[in-house]
């Protein structure tokens, strides 16, 4: 049975996009070029799409640019709703990987909560919707993003603490935007915007480590950093091409680490606010007891040079931040 009219119609747009045959040309060359156009003529509902597209186009990106692919602490999962926060160093691959060790482990994909300045066109906006994305907007008035906060909060409040069985889990990052200097640190006003519907002592708070051996899009995130010390310069964002990079570059290694779920506790006397930022301190220190780290690899080593040699001259000296980090 189809999901609903609106997947009906994503599905047919995608069959009938250049951009899936570009794709299809890419992860499957042996095959026709309209091998996974065909396929996705042929689904009915997001669960096919992500179970028969998605997970092994995953894989194919997984083989080719990661020379490993693991995860740890499935013992802290569960099948009840949760809602996963994790540090955030890419657009798509951090909530993208994680499907692929939910759905090949027993558990349901989650939904997941992404900025709508990533839907750059039709094609990546069907990708979304095929994918049970949630878009949070960027700009706009302060009324009307509080008004938009308050929606998504019910949003969540009716996936994670439903009470007829029907719930889903959830990703969203620690914080607005991909960390650009490696700081993970979890923003308060997370916590506040789900708490704006109610308490959210009910819920189930997983939060997730996220390691990549090379950094996702190193240069760009080095220029930030250079942007930082010459505002003068112009920092333009192709969301795009940012998404394309991270997807075809070397990753290295990567590894998720699954924390068992926060106390959501509030002790007596607490503010509100003082309550948002004790329960983000308890995020972090979750998150920060995660990262990974793998021995020194040669091949690695050479891939990060190759992506420091192709970094703009001026960028170099900004991508040491951003260099492998070993046993």
């Amino acid at each position: 049975m189809m999901d609903n009219p609106e997947i009906h119609d994503a599905f047919v747009r995608l069959s009938q996009s250049e951009n899936v045959r570009v794709v299809s040309r890419w992860a499957y060359p042996e095959k026709a070029s309209d091998y996974l156009s065909k396929k996705i003529a042929g689904l009915q509902t997001v669960l096919e799409f992500q179970r028969d597209i998605m997970i092994p186009l995953a894989h194919v990106v997984l083989q080719r640019t990661a020379r490993g692919f693991t995860f740890s602490g499935l013992e802290n999962l569960t099948h009840k709703p949760t809602l996963f926060i994790s540090n955030h160093r890419d657009i798509v691959l951090d909530a993208y990987f994680m499907q692929v060790i939910l759905l090949e482990n027993g558990f349901e994909t989650s939904q997941i909560i992404a900025g709508t300045n990533l839907y750059v066109n039709e094609f990546v906006t069907d990708i979304a919707l095929c994918n049970k994305i949630i878009a949070i907007g960027r700009g706009g008035s302060k009324r009307g993003f509080g008004e938009q906060m308050m929606q998504i909060s019910g949003e969540l409040r009716q996936s994670l603490a439903a009470a007829d069985g029907r719930g889903s889990s959830v990703w969203i990052a620690q914080r607005n935007g991909r960390t650009k200097d490696r700081i993970d640190k979890t923003d308060p006003s997370i916590i506040h915007m789900l708490s704006m519907t109610g308490s959210i002592a009910d819920y189930r708070i997983v939060p997730v480590t996220i390691t990549y051996e090379l950094e996702p899009n190193a240069a760009y995130k080095a220029r930030h950093l250079w942007h930082l010390d010459h505002p003068e310069a112009t920092l333009e964002e192709n969301y795009m091409e940012q998404m394309l990079g991270s997807i075809l570059q070397n990753k290295g290694h990567v590894h998720y680490s699954f924390h068992p779920a926060i106390d959501l506790g509030c002790p007596e006397g607490l503010s509100n606010k003082e309550y948002y930022q004790l329960v983000a301190h308890r995020i972090d220190e979750e998150i920060l007891s995660g990262y990974h780290y793998w021995p020194k690899d040669e091949l690695v080593e050479r891939q990060w040079q190759a992506m420091t040699e192709a970094a703009p001259e001026e960028v170099r000296p900004y991508m040491q931040a951003f260099a492998p980090q070993y046993q």
